[in-house]
């Protein structure tokens, strides 16, 4: 841009210099007209600069890691007009790894609706956010340049590889379930019945026996009294162990998920400590807490779950599973 701003000011130089030295009607004409092109260009481009709207896609929502995950910049002009230049700086930066890179670059003669596509070697785990910084357009002569709006940034999950262990084998429930009504179920599940206490929900009263005993009764589901599996990781080290720590987790996500067992995540943010817990009993919760695992960052040192008391609630007690990228996982009351 610099550039073709020097050699218009030389342009203008000359013309003035010839209009100067001259007194013919040419150079007045020469001189007249180089002053007014400028303006000229940029009215010309105007509509195409000011319809300019740029919309940046990933190629997929999320993408395993080893995969190659492409973006396209896409330049829409409502007025279906060319530009004869863009110029933005892409930002690619990952999350989990901290890595930011940088680039810098110009699209000259942009058809409307014309993308530019980017693909990234995914080595590591992580949400990869890219954002377009800085987009400029440009006059068709490039002496003027207009900021554009920004897209929105487009993110992608680069998930872990899981390593299946096969069956997990569990400790059952230490205390005795109460006797529940034989043959009575509700919703595919055996219930016992009690007293109504205010609060409860009225979906949950069993009407015939209201009526038989002249009192509302309340159905109850039994108290799960089986532990309750929590998994449990350090959010930090060498990269290519948190990819092994994030592939074993998943693993064992998925076989607790196999075998009907909701449980928990947890782990506690390596630089604040803050703790970080999240239920899942489902895939779409396990989708969830991946995506809270890969956005928050893994340094080469931190601090580890192991140090802290894993809180018990009032249910059932807690079994917990460690899942190490170094070593097998453990579990332990």
């Amino acid at each position: 841009m610099w550039r073709r701003r020097i050699l218009y000011a030389l342009a203008l130089l000359l013309a003035f210099l010839g209009q100067i030295l001259d007194v013919g009607y040419l150079f007045h004409f020469i001189f007249y007209a180089v002053v007014c092109l400028p303006f000229l260009g940029l009215l010309i481009s105007l509509p195409a600069m000011l319809g300019c709207r740029a919309v940046l896609t990933p190629s997929a929502p999320r993408a395993a890691r080893g995969e190659t995950v492409s973006w396209s910049l896409s330049l829409v002009n409502r007025f279906c007009l060319p530009l004869s230049r863009a110029s933005y700086r892409l930002r690619v930066s990952n999350r989990l790894t901290e890595e930011v890179h940088t680039a810098r670059t110009s699209i000259r003669g942009a058809m409307p609706e014309e993308d530019r596509f980017w693909t990234l070697e995914t080595d590591h785990c992580g949400a990869v956010d890219c954002r377009i910084d800085r987009l400029w357009v440009y006059d068709c002569l490039g002496l003027f340049a207009l900021p554009a709006r920004l897209p929105p940034p487009a993110a992608v999950l680069i998930v872990p590889l899981p390593e299946h262990p096969g069956r997990i084998e569990l400790p059952e429930g230490t205390g005795a379930s109460v006797p529940l009504p034989r043959g009575r179920t509700v919703y595919g599940e055996t219930y016992e019945l009690r007293p109504y206490r205010p609060g409860d929900s009225l979906r949950m009263i069993h009407w015939k026996m209201s009526a038989k005993r002249d009192e509302l009764v309340t159905r109850e589901p039994p108290e799960d009294t089986r532990p309750l599996p929590v998994l449990t990781m350090n959010h930090y080290g060498p990269l290519s162990q948190v990819d092994r720590t994030l592939d074993r987790l998943e693993g064992y996500s998925m076989a607790l998920l196999a075998q009907e067992r909701a449980h928990e995540v947890r782990w506690v943010h390596p630089v604040t400590g803050a703790a970080r817990c999240y239920p899942v009993a489902g895939e779409r919760d396990w989708e969830i807490c991946l995506a809270a695992i890969l956005s928050d960052p893994a340094p080469m040192h931190g601090r580890s779950i192991l140090e802290q008391a894993l809180v018990r609630g009032p249910g059932a007690p807690i079994y917990q599973i460690h899942v190490s990228g170094k070593e097998e996982p453990y579990g332990k009351d």
